[in-house]
This record gives C-alpha cells, structure tokens and sequence, in this order.
C-alpha cells in the first residue's frame, strides 16, 4: 500500500532525476507516514531513500512541531557527531522532505541477545552525552525560536501542549493537574546548561543493526531545554518497550556527558514528558478520524496516562493505595458476538492479507472489538465506582460522572482541591480504565515506570 500523493512523488522524480520511482508505506504515526523509496537513475544506478511527511492526521498535523521543522535539526546534527540520516531535499511547500535511507530496526523488544539490549542501550545514552554537549548557540535552527532560559522554554513547551489539550472539550483530571503542577514548579538555570533535547528519545525512535546503534530517528519534537527532559522520554519509552536497567544507564549517560542526574529534577521531568504522551495520545483518540491508529491511541492514551498519574505521585512524594479490585458482573448477553468477531479475525482476515500495513489495521480492528466486549460488560460497575469516588473527592452528590469530572477539572484550576487527593482519584480512575482495556493491552495492562533514582 503506497497511498503517496501524486505531487509529493512527482517531487521526488524531479529532485532525484530518476527514471522510476517506487514507493512503499513502511510506518504511520499518529501525524507522520514514512516511505522507502527506490529511485532508478538514467545512468543505471540506484538511490535508496527515506520520504517524511506530514499525514494530515493526528494531534501533531499542522501544529507548531513541523516536519520542515524537523528536517532543519537534521540538517544542523548531520556531521557533529549525532547519529542520523542525511537530508538529500526539502519539499519547496508541503510538509515533506526527503534523506538517505539506513539500514536497521526500530522495535527494541526484537533484540533477544541481553548483552546487544545493553551494548545499544549504552550507545544510545552515549548518542545523547554527544548531543547534550552541543552548544546551542552554534546551531542555526530559527525554526526553535530564541536561546532563553530553561524555565522559559519549559513555559513555552507548556503552552504548546496545553493548546492542545483545550482543543478538545472533554474534562481530563490527571492531565489538568499536571498542567497546574508544572506551571507552579517551573525549574531554574542553576548551573544546568541549556540544551538541543531530541523530545522524544527511547525505544522506537533509534535504529539498531548487528547488536549496534545505527541511528537515533523521530527529531520532531526538539526544542531546546534541560537535559533531564530527554532522560525523562526515555522512562516514558520505556514503558511501551522496556529499556534494559536504567538505573544503570543513568550512570553510564552521567559518566559520558559528565553531567549528574539530579532525581528531584528527573522526577519533574517525567511528568512533563508524560504531560505531553497523554495529551498527544488522547488529542489522537478525540479527533475520531479513522485514518488515525484508534486502537493504538486508545491503548496509549490509558498507559501513559495512568503512568502520568503515578508519575505525579512520585513527584510530590505521595502515598497512594492501589486500587480496589472491581467485581466482576460476568459477560452480557451480546459477549458472544465479539467473540464471534475476534476469531474471524484471528483465523480468517489477518491470515489472509498479504500486506504489512493493512495487517497491521486489521489487528487494531480486533483491539478495538476486545475494547468494546469489555466496555459493555462493565460500563454499569466502573460508573458506580466514579461517582462514588467524585462523590467523596467533591463532598456532593454526583448523578452525571462527566459533570463531575469537569466540576474537578475546575477545582483543580482555581486551585481548590488537594493535589494528593486528586492524585489519588486519578489512580484509582485510570486503573479501572486498564481493567476495562485488559484484553486489548496484553502485558501493557501491568506495565510500571522503571525504578527512579532516590531523591537525597
């Protein structure tokens, strides 16, 4: 499947020279598609490349953090030590370039050999002591806006995800909390230098090869910052796909930047990196678009926004009981039908396409119908346990959950509620979501944070 706009391959054709030009889909993100590109020359040779673009799709579409953006912090690493791919073109208008193609794989969980896991794991901390090191001021990069302070540029990541947040109208009490936290502790300079922060770092977004870092990929969201924001990614990677000992990988990253990991400081940026996973993921899932990963969005939005919520809890040092085991009121009359659809699924559709990525739909399709057996079985249970729960958060009665939640939401921005308590509903909420999306999240249903280094 190939998808590729006429113009855009058109471009390619011209910037190339080439005779053919094949295109094939190799990933979709929430915003971004990516193609291989096989370009035979008049002379005979061939040129194998990488198109990024812009799906029209998703939270990050059309927002501040472009792909043109993106391809102009290529450019600047390309040569100063940083693993990425060289830029061959910039499409002249639309949201489009065009690099050389590199050779590896992406799904970190592929590894099996422990000492590769850790060899790469290690390169890719070394990859970001190379980075960090960078003086900013030397990087021509006026798609980031000004070198300010950190605190500044923390501020204005913050309005960036918070406006998107608001886009959508549906009351979020974790996320609104962290907005309220982090604007309230916005970090200091001290003697921490101001850095080039990739803003999306771990697993997923490096390339790897024969046991060795090949690439570190996916620069749309830099921006410059504190260096703890790219260590804080990583925590968050993590959890989708585990990175080996990162304890361990603090120190080595400590030992190749020379720089110190200061938990306090990390904690804070945990929750600002999981702010920002729970909005995209969530924005995702609320734009109802079809074209989108909905299964995906759904997954993630309930991961990383649980971990959001244990995140906050860490950060502010709060004790928080888990939470009480829902009953269980057994399946509905129309449970049989899913199951009905599910093995058709599993034993005739998926078997059945040839082609990668419509494969890779047809199983979200199946993600979603273990979502909604679920859904129907225990809407009636979570329900009572929200209102229960909003009941004693707000000290009234709660007939409608959602009201509740938005009276919550406006509490937690006047300033009127306690910040443990609301960390402790947030909890409670998103571990009945989990319970709700078991079936569909497999082992991401008890998937945790990593171990954090002690506050002294």
């Amino acid at each position: 499947m190939t998808d590729i706009e006429p113009e855009l391959a058109d471009w390619v054709r011209e910037v190339t020279g080439a005779r053919t030009v094949r295109f094939e889909r190799r990933s979709a993100g929430g915003s971004r598609a990516g193609y291989a590109v096989d370009a035979e020359c008049p002379d005979g040779t061939s040129l194998e490349l990488w198109l990024r673009c812009d799906t029209g799709v998703g939270p990050q579409s059309n927002g501040p953090y472009t792909v043109r953006r993106e391809a102009s912090v290529y450019r600047q690493l390309h040569g100063r030590g940083v693993r990425v791919a060289e830029v061959v073109a910039v499409h002249p208008t639309a949201d489009a370039f065009l690099m050389k193609r590199l050779y590896g794989r992406n799904w970190f969980s592929e590894v099996e050999d422990p000492d590769d896991q850790v060899r790469i794991a290690v390169e890719l901390m070394e990859q970001l002591a190379v980075l960090h090191r960078i003086d900013v001021r030397d990087l021509d990069l006026p798609e980031l806006g000004p070198v300010r302070t950190i605190g500044e540029h923390v501020l204005a990541e913050l309005d960036i995800w918070e406006a998107q947040f608001r886009v959508h109208d549906e009351p979020e009490p974790t996320i609104e909390l962290a907005l309220a936290w982090l604007r309230r502790r916005l970090p200091d300079d001290d003697d921490w230098p101001l850095v080039l922060v990739q803003g999306d770092t771990g697993p997923g977004n490096f390339m790897f090869d024969a046991g060795r870092l090949v690439a570190v990929t996916d620069w749309e969201l830099a921006h410059f910052g504190d260096l703890h924001d790219d260590l804080g990614w990583i925590y968050v990677h993590d959890l989708q796909e585990r990175f080996p000992d990162l304890p361990a990988r603090l120190v080595d990253y400590s030992r190749a930047s020379g720089h110190r990991v200061d938990p306090a400081r990390l904690r804070y940026f945990l929750v600002l990196a999981q702010t920002r996973c729970a909005i995209g993921t969530r924005g995702g899932l609320l734009a109802r678009d079809s074209r989108g990963e909905i299964a995906s969005h759904l997954i993630y939005t309930t991961l990383h926004t649980r971990a959001l919520a244990d995140a906050l809890a860490a950060a502010t040092a709060t004790a928080v009981a888990p939470p009480a085991p829902m009953a269980d009121p057994g399946d509905s009359p129309e449970s049989w039908m899913y199951d009905v659809a599910l093995e058709d699924l599993r034993t005739t559709v998926v078997p059945a396409i040839d082609d990668g990525f419509a494969s890779r739909r047809a199983k979200g399709v199946a993600r979603l119908v273990k979502y909604l057996r679920e859904h129907e079985r225990l809407a009636g249970v979570v329900a009572q346990a929200e209102a229960g729960d909003l009941e004693y958060l707000l000290g009234a009665p709660v007939d409608d959950v959602a009201a509740g939640r938005r009276e919550l939401c406006r509490r937690i921005r006047a300033a009127d509620v306690d910040d443990a308590a609301v960390i402790a509903y947030c909890v409670a909420h998103w571990g009945r979501r989990t319970e709700v999306l078991r079936p569909a999240m497999g082992a991401l249903a008890d998937r945790r944070c990593s171990p954090l280094p002690p506050v002294e």
